[in-house]
Formats: structure tokens, sequence, C-alpha cells
């Protein structure tokens, strides 16, 4: 859209009317000075020409000479005008056209400027809409930041719980101790039974130490039971923890099973432990049996030797 010419023909004339008084040749450049340096060059270029041959009109009617010497000046101007109307009009004609043909051309790129002053305006339109879309992605952008701040965080909660995990893994070892420490009961056990066993062969002389190692037995076989039951519950509360990881802690499934299959060992061991203990128990009781009919023997023999 081309804009509005706002430079009139009435301006350009009364602007150059007063500087010919003043004794200045207008030129386009000096009257679009004395217009506050407003409106297209090619629109004041057009105007003042039209003012100049306005000039040259006036110039040619005010002519009056004495009618015996105007004829004849009139005849010599006449002819010299004709002459120089002959070389100068069409040097005239194409100037007036050439300025004429600039006029337009300014006019053109005046109207082509005032094109790229709106297609500037829309730019900077569509610059203030991407600015306010570059703001809005600014702050998606912040959004964004501060969602994978708090996944980082829920992540590094996951590497805690991961880690509680891990040390509930790494107290196994302290367990399998516990297990230790019940098969060196067991064994203290056995050591104890064949303690037992060669007491019995003194059955008199030992009947006391025998029926207190006996008891002692039984107290250890208990305490050893009751380590064994506690052993189960934690073994059963190790097994429940270790389900609980096992989904994200695979890498330890082996060592597990391999507890698990310890602790069944260690619960055979207690099973055959209980079994020899009441195997112990059996023949404690025979050699009581033994014992006792070795006492009743005893008398008689003594009232043989008597008689």
């Amino acid at each position: 859209m081309g804009r509005e010419a706002t430079i009139t023909a009435e301006q350009v004339n009364a602007i150059a009317d007063a500087m010919k008084v003043e004794g200045i040749k207008p030129t386009s450049r000096a009257v679009r000075e004395r217009l506050g340096n407003t409106g297209s060059m090619g629109t004041i270029n057009r105007l003042l020409q039209h003012w100049k041959a306005g000039q040259v009109r006036q110039a040619t009617a005010a002519i009056t000479l004495p009618p015996a010497l105007q004829k004849t000046l009139v005849d010599f101007i006449d002819t010299e005008l004709t002459a120089a109307r002959a070389t100068l009009e069409p040097e005239l004609a194409e100037q007036q056209q050439e300025a004429a043909d600039l006029a337009a051309e300014n006019e053109r790129q005046a109207e082509l400027i005032a094109a790229r002053d709106d297609e500037l305006e829309t730019l900077a339109i569509e610059k203030a809409e991407a600015e306010g879309k570059a703001g809005q992605l600014s702050a998606d952008l912040d959004a964004a930041r501060e969602e994978a701040a708090r996944e980082r965080q829920a992540s590094e909660l996951a590497r805690t719980e991961l880690a509680k995990a891990q040390l509930r893994l790494e107290a196994m070892p302290r367990l399998e101790g516990d297990l230790a420490a019940v098969r060196a009961e067991l064994d203290k056990e056995r050591q104890a039974r064949v303690q037992a066993e060669q007491s019995a062969a003194v059955l008199t002389a030992q009947k006391d130490d025998l029926s207190a190692r006996l008891a002692d037995a039984g107290a250890r076989r208990e305490r050893a039971e009751e380590a064994l039951s506690v052993q189960r519950q934690r073994t059963d509360k190790l097994a429940a923890e270790l389900a609980d990881v096992r989904a994200s802690l695979q890498a330890t499934e082996a060592r597990a099973k391999g507890f698990e299959r310890e602790a069944a060992t260690a619960t055979a061991d207690a099973e055959r432990a209980r079994t020899e203990a009441k195997k112990a128990g059996e023949q404690a009781a025979q050699l009581r049996g033994q014992l006792d009919a070795a006492r009743s023997e005893k008398p008689a023999t003594r009232k043989r030797t008597g008689q």
C-alpha cells in the first residue's frame, strides 16, 4: 500500500517564487529543505518542473516593444526563438520526459519503500509473536528442568533404597556366622554325647557326674533347639526381605539361593543332632537300666559271699 502525497503544487510554487525573489535558483533539494526535509524528491521534482515551465511561458508573454521596433525584434526574436526552440524544445521535452520518468521512478521507489515499511511492520509483529513464543518456550524449558530435577531426586531416593537393600544383604555374613555358631554348638553337643558315653563305662564311680552331664546335655539340646528356632525365624525373615529386593537385585539371587541351601543344610544338621541326642538319651536310659541291674546284682553277690 503506497503512501499518500503530502506535498502540493501550491507549496512548491510558493517556495520556488520566494527563492526566485531572493535571487536563489530553485532546485528540488533546496525546495525539499524548505519543506522541512519532507516529501518525495520525485514528487517535488515533478512539481518544480511544472513551475519552471510556467515561468518560461510568462517570460514569453511579458515581452512588449514599440510597434515599429516590435515587428523587427519580433521577427528577429521569432526567428531566433524558432531556431532556438527547434534546438531546445526537443532537448527540453527530453529533459522533461526524463524528469517525469525520474519522478515516476521516485514515486515507484517511494511506493516500494512504503511496501517495505509495511513488510517491516508485519515482520515486527511476527517478531513480537516469535518473542512471545520464545518466552513461552523458555517457561516450558524451565518447567522441564524442574521436572528433570524432581526425576533426579526420585532417582536418588531409589538409589538410597537400593543401598539399604544391599546393606541388608551384606548382613547375611553375620547370619552365616550365627549358623557357624550353631554348628559349633552342635559339635559341642556331639562331644558332650561322646563324653557321656565314655562316662557311662564307669557307671558306679561317675553316676552323679553322668546324671549332671545328661542334664547339661539336655539343656544344651534345648538351647540348640531354641537357637535353631531363632535361626529359622531369621531365615524366614531374611527370605521375606530377599523376596522384596529380588526384583531390583537379581544379581544376588544366586547368593541368596546358596544361603537357603546352607540354611537347609543347617536344618538337616540340627535334625541329625536331635536324632543323635535322642539316641544318646536312649543309650543313657539303657545305661541307667544296666546300672540299676548292676545295683540289683551287687546285693545278691554280697549275700552269697557272706554265706
